[in-house]
């Protein structure tokens, strides 16, 4: 256990590796929209803003999980928390490998048609050729 925040919440190391993989996934995200962006000659300071707040705001939307679950273990004295920071993590990683997806799809849209790209498709329609797999 790794207690970075005294007497809230003591993280295990998967905890520790999951949130720094989001974050990782963040940075990859920005990357690949600005390089969308700058091949597809369509920067929009404007869009890098407002991206990079939702960026912020997902940060926090984990660190509020942090101390939910962390407060949790300490009221009542029951000895139970609610366990946040996994599905928290979970839903914005899948998230961000989507939106990371569509970015190099929209600068390099050759590679649409790649069997990884129909490997990604498969996997965001559940295997079904004929569902819709769009994203938004």
């Amino acid at each position: 256990m790794i207690q970075p925040i005294p007497f809230l919440i003591e993280f295990t190391e998967p905890e520790l590796w999951f949130i720094c993989f989001v974050l990782v996934l963040s940075v990859i995200d920005v990357v690949t929209g600005w390089l969308q962006a700058v091949i597809n000659r369509s920067f929009s300071s404007t869009k890098m803003r407002e991206g990079l707040l939702h960026k912020i705001v997902l940060v926090l939307i984990i660190v509020l999980a942090v101390v939910l679950q962390g407060f949790t273990a300490h009221i009542g004295d029951t000895g139970w928390s609610v366990p946040l920071i996994f599905p928290v993590c979970a839903y914005i990683a899948v998230m961000e490998v989507a939106s990371i997806l569509e970015n190099i799809k929209s600068a390099y849209p050759e590679i649409a048609d790649s069997p990884l790209f129909r490997l990604f498709d498969n996997l965001k329609t559940g295997g079904d050729e004929g569902g819709d797999a769009h994203s938004e």
